[in-house]
């Protein structure tokens, strides 16, 4: 067992014994997983209780959630930090087991909302490091209200500890990275689309 069950207050009780740091850092609180739109009720209490103590309020997400939990979610939240992983829908589905579909409109429809958004755009290795990838990413974030920026996160590790500490597989080839030449070819697609891109998030 890792971490604790803990209500919205007890958690809210643990973010305000650091508000002296927020305040003088002007940074806030980011709810990340796993994926936070699994537990919707509980994100959009601790997201309310974050907003009336005065946190700037961030969610990591995949964005995988039918629309009416993203509305509510989006009216309480004030920076989307928006995972974007394959652009094909049949190898998004084969890589992680459900269709992209939902999550572009998803992403649609936060950005006709004038919601801020940050994509993430996590590279692994042999599933969407491709060039290909990369450029149908970009044609999708450029064609999207307000045009967020671009964080590219190399591949790490940190998965395959977990996934031992819980007897699962780890189905990743460990030995590939992608190399910081492959990083810097990906960002070059993404910066001529007109993106602005930066490494790491």
């Amino acid at each position: 067992m890792v971490g604790r069950v803990m209500s919205v207050g007890e958690v809210v009780e643990e973010l305000e014994k650091d508000t002296l740091f927020y305040d003088e850092s002007g940074g806030g609180i980011t709810i990340s997983g796993g994926e936070p739109l699994a537990q919707p009720d509980f994100l959009l209490g601790l997201l309310k209780a974050c907003g009336e103590s005065g946190f700037h309020r961030a969610v990591d997400t995949t964005g995988l959630t039918d629309p009416s939990t993203l509305i509510q979610v989006a009216k309480e939240t004030d920076l989307f930090l928006y995972d974007l992983k394959l652009m094909d829908p049949e190898l998004h589905r084969q890589f992680t087991g459900f269709s992209n579909e939902g999550i572009l409109s998803n992403l649609q429809l936060l950005a006709k909302m004038g919601i801020k958004i940050v994509i993430r755009y996590p590279v692994v290795p042999s599933v969407n490091d491709d060039l290909e990838n990369a450029r149908l990413t970009a044609e999708f974030v450029c064609s999207l209200d307000g045009v967020p920026d671009v964080n590219i996160l190399p591949f790490h590790k940190a998965a395959r500890d977990k996934h031992k500490r819980f007897g699962l597989d780890y189905t990743l080839d460990e030995s590939t990275e992608a190399s910081d030449e492959q990083i810097a070819r990906i960002r070059a697609v993404m910066e001529k689309s007109g993106l602005k891109v930066k490494i790491g998030g």
